[in-house]
This record gives structure tokens, sequence and C-alpha cells, in this order.
């Protein structure tokens, strides 16, 4: 299959991709409204399921065909700029998330820019009260309000941290705070953990996991990744991790928790460089056959 001609996320056939008989839900949100360093995040949905088409099926790491759990491509969630005045913040996305939890489906959410993270949180949180969330990203994006904005991309884990009724939070990769985040953090001593990525090789992955609550939201931002790898993103910082560090993280969450829901945010492809597409849509099919793992017959040895 061509890429302008694909339907669905890594081009499956409708056994494998109908919404009835897949257990992951791919959920695109082609947002953007504030971002205020680099654009394009708003392409990043089509630009991963065109990359997808090339993805190879077979896992070499697993040694399983991830797809065979079923991934469903959802409608993608249109939503206009959410502000200040915004009677239910990003509902558009916690209504579309909510219906596939209830069916036992593991939804992905495929952005458009970090701020879409609370529509993920919010659908979650009625079905898991106790859901904490891992935070992959360079920025910790705690500020309450930025450029007149409460929800604006700068502020997401902010309100992520608000809207959790027992609040966790676990940032890893962070290489970029401001002193009005550190401000509140010290004054408030909220339950957040910061994983700095200057200490990225002294790096306990057992004490990561072991900050989070059961059920988790894994929220991944590819900034975290060093910019000298994925240069096509909005607010690139030096100093990030690399692929096989990502997948570490990603691959002992969800073997170790339940992985309730996860999204990818903050591509911004850019025109004539493929390699960032793809590498996000290789992620999130590592994300896939890393939730599913176990389900699907590997066993915990390949950890």
């Amino acid at each position: 299959m061509s890429s302008s001609s694909a339907k669905n996320y890594f081009g499956l056939s409708a056994d494998y991709s109908g919404r009835d008989n897949s257990r992951v839900a791919i959920i695109p949100v082609p947002y953007e409204a504030t971002t205020s360093y680099g654009k394009g995040t708003k392409d990043a949905p089509k630009a991963i399921l065109e990359a997808s088409q090339q993805v190879e099926l077979f896992d070499d790491e697993l040694w399983i065909e991830p797809f065979k759990i079923g991934v469903h491509t959802a409608p993608a969630v249109k939503m206009d700029a959410v502000t200040n005045d915004s009677e239910a913040p990003f509902k558009e996305l916690s209504d579309a998330v909510s219906p596939f939890l209830d069916g036992d489906k593991f939804p992905i959410i495929v952005g458009g820019e970090r701020s879409i993270s609370l529509g993920g949180v919010k659908g979650c949180v009625e079905k898991f009260p106790n859901l904490s969330i891992l935070q992959l990203d360079a920025h910790c994006d705690l500020r309450a309000s930025y450029e007149g904005n409460d929800y604006s991309h700068a502020s997401a884990a902010f309100q992520m941290y608000k809207a959790l009724p027992n609040p966790r939070i676990t940032q890893v990769g962070v290489r970029n705070v401001s002193w009005e985040e550190v401000a509140w953090m010290e004054e408030d001593e909220p339950q957040i953990n910061i994983f700095w990525a200057r200490n990225k090789a002294k790096w306990d992955y057992n004490e990561i996991i072991n900050t989070l609550s059961d059920n988790v939201y894994l929220s991944i931002n590819v900034n975290v990744l060093d910019c000298g790898m994925m240069p096509a993103t909005g607010a690139p910082e030096p100093g990030g991790i690399d692929w096989y560090q990502l997948m570490d993280i990603i691959k002992q969450v969800c073997v170790r928790k339940n992985v309730v829901c996860a999204d990818l945010t903050e591509l911004s492809p850019i025109k004539g460089m493929s390699a960032p597409n793809f590498l996000a849509a290789k992620l999130l099919y590592k994300l896939i056959g890393y939730r599913f793992a176990l389900d699907l017959g590997v066993t915990k040895k390949y950890l």
C-alpha cells in the first residue's frame, strides 16, 4: 500500500483493524493552538500514519507480530482552540477515550501538541481514580498559565496534575524548567518525581517505575529524545535520551504496571525529512508490542 492511500495505521487488513476485534485504538488528534516556537504538530497524525505503512510488522526483539493483537484506527478528534473560557477543556478527546476503556481496549492518542494530554487523562480518571502519570518529556510543563492561557502546552503537566484524584506524576528526561515552576514545586511540594536528563547514565529504572501507582497513563513527548535524533519537534532540547533508553523505560512500565492509555505528541514534521516521522511510527508500534507482549505469549525473560 502506498502511503498516500493509507487508511489505517500500519496498513492492516480488516481482520486486524476492526473496532470490535482490536485491543488497541489509535486516536488521531491534529490539534495545534498554543505552540510557541516551532509549528506543525497538527500535521503529525497524518505524517505518522503515512510513515507507519513502512514499519516492518515483525518485532525482532519480542519475536512476535504485535499487530495481531488488533489495532483499530479511530476517527480523528477535532477540537476548537481551548482557552480559559472553555467550559470543558478537551472534552471531545476525553469523550473519545472513555468508551474504548469501557470496552477493555488500550487507547493511544496521536497528537498534536502537548496540551491534548489533559484530554486523555480526563478520559481515564473516572475508571482509574488511582491513576498516575509517567511523562517522558524535555520540559516540566508545570506553569500554571503561559501567554495568558491556562491550557497551553507549557501548562499541560500542571493541568494533568490538578485533574488527578490522587495526584502523582513522574517526569523522565527533563532538561528545561522555569523558575516559576521550581518556585511552585518548592512551595507546594507536589507529588512529582523528576528524573533529570543530565543524570541519565545513573538512572535506576526500577526506581522510576516504583514511583508510579498500579494504573499508569503514559505520556510521550518526542522531544524527550535528543534533538540530534529527533529534530522535528517544536521545542527541541540538547542532551536528551537515546532510542534504546526510551525503549527500556517503555518496556519496563508496560510489563510491571497496567498502562491504561498513552499519548504521543509534539512531532512537527519537516518537509523532505522522513526519518523523524518513521521514528514516531516505529515508536508507536514498539509501544503496542511492549504493552501486549505478555498477552501475545512473550515471557518476562526478554526483559
